[in-house]
């Protein structure tokens, strides 16, 4: 560990400060001191990580110092979203050899100052009548900061880039010899005859685990519960490019992340049924000699640990981070559709299978998301909106994320803007998987948007009154205007306008 101390405060601790090379002094395990008042703020140089140490002047030598910081780092810690299997880990690979220097980056003064200003200054964010810890105050400055990341000009909240170093730089790996004691699992190990996928093995491990829960005559449906979580924490790991038996204590993340990745939350007997469900695949993966008996118990701990965290009544931490990640994904988006906002799109929509033609056509704003366009289209039609749709396009399924099956090459409905779309493809609305309405979706031109704040659609001229819901599908309304050629006439496009776009407003709301 390297602590950059002003001169001053050198001189008050006794310390012999050392000279450093400028490249160390950027690191995970170096930092900077700044005196405030009567407070200390301890920061990390690479990640800004605040740690608040109270009343310097109690602190006569460098012992003591660093005494009061470590025991405020842990505690620290001990709130924070960190496997507490980690925490001696993090600790030990922190304070070991300590090295002081008197070399302060301009960077981290200024960063420094922010904290400073953030904590005493005349528009402190910290509310000091509840009387916060040390531990408490530097949680909230973390949550609250956010820095630039200078390769992606991306700026990421200090307390999620120190939840990634606990992730990825800290790992509880299963017993080392498992590649000598149980060579069912080819898993990676340093043989080249060892080497499968993350995929592969997740895979060997659900099908063996199955043949495990019916040995034991499980039911049915604990079954499919227990093999649908292990599924889902097996997916989690390969998407952070992990195996289960990389880091025992992954789970924890997996569960405080679990709104997050799932959008929903569980309830008092879904976090029971997922802690029951996690246990069993534990036990199993223990059973196959996957875990020591220790590995188990601390998979276990970071389960209770991490439904703890998920289900606290104080979870300001992952609650704000929620909200973070909300408002950086609405203003990605924002910033992605703004260059389409000048440019107007002309639509043509034509109901399959159905004679005569039943078609509208409207323009529509470049920025009009894709869940939106179906929204219109449906509406256009006169669909009730009580049924599944997807957008589709060759092999490209677009789906509500509520809606999405997992199957296929699938996209976010709202992760898409009409200017995304290639105008010379065809694109298929289907509605009902039971009638099976289909509706073709060509864009017939592109134009500069004559008022660039208008975003509503207009209609332009169609034919034919709409579809009927639950009514057998197109051949079901070719049988129906048999007996109502009502549903055959022209558009009335005056007075369709303004229901229509009402119309839109409803089915949004039906399937949000």
């Amino acid at each position: 560990m390297i602590i950059a101390v002003e001169n001053s405060l050198a001189q008050h601790l006794h310390v012999n400060s050392q000279t450093i090379s400028s490249a160390e002094l950027l690191d995970t395990n170096v930092w900077t001191v700044r005196v405030a008042g009567e407070f200390m703020i301890v920061m990390n140089n690479l990640m800004s990580l605040p740690v608040i140490v109270r009343y310097p002047q109690r602190f006569n030598d460098s012992r003591s110092f660093m005494t009061a910081f470590k025991r405020e780092f842990l505690q620290l810690l001990e709130i924070s979203p960190v496997p507490h299997a980690k925490i001696r880990m993090i600790r030990d690979a922190q304070f070991g050899k300590i090295t002081f220097t008197k070399q302060i980056q301009p960077e981290t003064q200024q960063q420094l100052q922010m904290y400073q200003n953030m904590m005493i200054g005349p528009n402190s964010v910290i509310d000091w009548e509840k009387d916060p810890s040390n531990a408490e105050i530097a949680l909230q400055l973390a949550e609250q900061t956010r820095i630039r990341n200078q390769s992606t000009d991306e700026e990421i909240v200090v307390m999620d880039i120190f939840e990634d170093y606990s992730v990825t730089d800290f790992k509880i790996a299963t017993h080392p010899k498992l590649n000598e004691h149980n060579r069912r699992y080819l898993y990676r190990s340093l043989s080249i005859n060892d080497i499968m996928n993350a995929t592969a093995v997740g895979e060997k491990i659900l099908d063996d685990y199955e043949e495990y829960l019916e040995q034991r005559h499980q039911s049915e449906s604990i079954i499919d519960r227990d093999l649908d979580c292990a599924a889902d924490y097996l997916g989690y790991c390969e998407a952070l490019g992990e195996s289960v038996l990389d880091d025992v204590a992954l789970v924890y993340h997996y569960f405080i992340n679990y709104e997050k990745l799932h959008n929903n939350r569980p309830t008092e007997n879904g976090f029971r049924t997922m802690s029951d469900a996690f246990r069993a695949f534990g036990r199993f993966l223990r059973a196959e000699d996957l875990f020591s008996s220790e590995d188990y118990d601390k998979f276990v701990q970071a389960i209770n640990q991490g439904i703890k965290d998920l289900n606290s009544k104080q979870r300001m931490y992952h609650l704000q981070r929620i909200i973070r990640d909300m408002r950086r994904e609405v203003r990605a988006q924002r910033e992605h559709a703004i260059q389409y906002v000048n440019k107007q799109y002309v639509v043509y929509v034509e109901l399959a299978d159905y004679e005569p033609k039943m078609w509208r056509r409207f323009t529509v704003s470049g920025d009009t998301r894709l869940d939106m366009l179906a929204f219109m289209v449906l509406a256009a039609f006169d669909a009730d909106g009580t049924h599944l749709f997807e957008l589709q396009q060759a092999n490209v399924h677009y789906q509500l994320p509520i809606f999405d099956s997992g199957f296929g090459q699938t996209k976010d409905l709202t992760q898409c803007w009409v200017g995304d779309c290639n105008v010379k493809d065809e694109y298929t609305l289907v509605y009902d998987f039971g009638d099976m309405w289909q509706f073709k979706i060509r864009f017939e031109g592109i134009e500069p948007k004559r008022v660039p704040s208008h975003t509503n659609p207009e209609m332009l001229e169609g034919s034919g009154n709409g579809i009927l819901d639950d009514i057998g599908g197109a051949h079901g309304l070719t049988q129906a205007a048999k007996d109502d050629p009502a549903i055959n006439k022209n558009l009335d496009v005056a007075a369709f306008q303004q229901e229509w776009l009402r119309k839109i407003g409803k089915i949004r709301n039906s399937y949000e």
